[in-house]
């Protein structure tokens, strides 16, 4: 016969081992079963810690910066230097998307007659931007010089150079206007030799 002090026991241990079930249960059924040593170390603090990023396992995620864009207004005596570059309050602004045609450039058409394609290129750009309201985006800049891309009235100024033969592609995106123009031989293209090379080559000099 079992005395009364081991059945004492017994349902004391039973107890204990259900206790120990019942707390084990709803930790393994949720994943959170410890599979290592718990670190006594407190996951919030309430006092600035430094953190040292070379043991930090941690993705780090950029941060897109948001560039407000750049509203110009050049008047009507605005220094136009080329057919995509002009001065304003002493900065020198460069369209990015479209190359300047030389303003001594000139284009000679199939009958042998020159115009000067140069200038009028230069003439145009000057007409799109004197005395009108520039809404533009920096792409870079170096020293006193900014590379941007600028819209009149929601009109982008490198896609109307380009078409109208004022100026030729810098980038991908305008290359389909270049093509078209080219085909209408407008502008600068109406030059075999500039149609020829894609670009017009700036004149040459006397000598050359």
């Amino acid at each position: 016969m079992v005395s009364e002090t081991a059945r004492i026991r017994i349902r004391h241990a039973l107890g204990a081992t259900l206790l120990c079930l019942a707390a084990s249960t709803p930790l393994s059924a949720a994943g959170l079963q410890s599979s290592g040593d718990l670190s006594d170390t407190p996951i919030w603090t309430d006092k600035p810690v430094r953190v040292d990023r070379k043991k930090q396992s941690l993705e780090r995620v950029e941060i897109e910066r948001k560039i407000a864009p750049l509203t110009l207004k050049p008047n009507t005596r605005v220094k136009v230097f080329d057919s995509t570059s002009f001065e304003d309050n002493g900065r020198l602004y460069v369209l990015t998307d479209a190359v300047a045609v030389s303003p001594k450039r000139l284009c000679r058409g199939d009958d042998q007659s020159r115009v000067a394609c140069g200038q009028q290129a230069r003439i145009y750009f000057r007409r799109l931007i004197a005395n009108r309201t520039l809404t533009c985006e920096q792409d870079f800049r170096f020293g006193a010089v900014s590379f941007v891309r600028c819209a009149v009235a929601e009109t982008d100024l490198a896609q109307t150079l380009v078409t109208k033969g004022a100026a030729w592609a810098a980038t991908l995106r305008l290359v389909n206007q270049q093509q078209a123009a080219m085909a209408q031989r407008i502008g600068i293209w109406l030059d075999a030799e500039c149609r020829t090379l894609g670009r017009c080559p700036p004149p040459k000099q006397r000598g050359q």
